[in-house]
């Protein structure tokens, strides 16, 4: 799987206090799950547990195994969807 990474994306989830690698990482979680967002074409709802903490990221395929997230931040277990 390859992430798409530019400034706006990287500032996006930056602001969430999330780095790359943590919300890279929410895709290969053991609970990993995900659902397609129905308001905005080729979007993708995820959500993940990594290093004990659930995190929330929106998502888009680039290109054939190219993903580009486009926001991250941790959740509450209460708040999970997936």
């Amino acid at each position: 799987m390859l992430f798409f990474w530019d400034e706006v994306n990287e500032a996006e989830i930056e602001c969430h206090g999330v780095d790359k690698a943590t919300a890279e990482a929410v895709f290969y979680a053991e609970d990993f799950g995900y659902q397609p967002d129905l308001k905005i074409l080729n979007r993708w709802t995820a959500e993940g547990t990594v290093e004990g903490k659930l995190y929330r990221i929106a998502f888009s395929k680039t290109f054939p195994e190219g993903i580009r997230i486009t926001t991250a931040f941790h959740i509450s277990r209460k708040r999970r969807r997936t």
